[in-house]
């Protein structure tokens, strides 16, 4: 198989705080991983060193094998890179198709045509009719199925996913869920998906990685590794699945 993300002894400190350990990690193209933890264990921060955000301190990451230490973050869609943030990162000013067409710019420069696709890629999760309202009047779902469709309208190798359900009531929860494995599936991209809830992602995900106090301690087939006395010690308590 081939790697499609490499993280090598990747180490991150804040101050005194280590918030990653040594930490490595392979993605295969087309792999969709999961990666869990308590609060402060180091998602966010492995994610953000993924995204050029932050740099690690010591160790090295790579993607579609470029080398991403110290590359300038603009440079990841032409790696063909995209991320979904914990917190939307919306336009309210702008329409919705607006929104999604910031995605499709980088590589659709007539913005006419942009706006066109992008109301293609609405109409896929199912807020077509809604792509010339203005963003600030959808809901919190509509906001994330926007995001989505401005995920897939970037047309991604790699997807980085942080928490898209959080909030989600389960219904909704379903929905995207479906949306998003249905486009990993027929694109074949490859994703790390960070949430908090856990049923959802055991069932979507190929492998499932765990982290705790910035250390990688679980990495295998998700309804072994939720059952790992590791894990449970460190992050489920009593969660099984249903």
């Amino acid at each position: 198989m081939v790697v499609e993300i490499r993280i090598d002894r990747v180490s991150k400190w804040f101050g005194g705080i280590k918030a990653l350990d040594n930490v490595s990690l392979e993605v295969s193209r087309g792999e969709v991983v999961g990666l869990i933890g308590p609060n402060g264990s180091g998602k966010t921060t492995l994610l953000n060193i993924l995204r050029c955000l932050l740099k690690p301190d010591r160790g090295w990451v790579e993607i579609s094998g470029a080398r991403l230490n110290g590359m300038d973050p603009e440079r990841l869609a032409d790696l063909g890179v995209a991320s979904i943030y914990q917190f939307p990162r919306v336009i309210r000013d702008l329409t919705v198709a607006e929104n999604v067409a910031l995605g499709v710019l980088k590589r659709q420069k007539n913005l006419w045509r942009a706006e066109l696709l992008a109301i293609e890629y609405l109409k896929d999760v199912g807020l077509g009719g809604k792509a010339h309202m203005m963003a600030a009047k959808l809901n919190r779902y509509e906001v994330r199925l926007m995001e989505l469709a401005r995920a897939m309208a970037m047309k991604p190798r790699v997807l980085l996913i942080d928490e898209l359900l959080s909030g989600l009531s389960e219904e909704e929860q379903r929905e995207i869920r479906g949306l998003v494995r249905s486009y990993l599936d027929s694109s074949g991209a490859t994703a790390i998906w960070v949430e908090h809830a856990i049923g959802s992602l055991v069932r979507e995900v190929d492998r499932l990685v765990v982290l705790n106090y910035g250390s990688l301690i679980a990495d295998g087939e998700p309804e072994k590794v939720i059952r790992d006395q590791r894990v449970i010690e460190a992050y489920l308590g009593s969660y099984t699945i249903a």
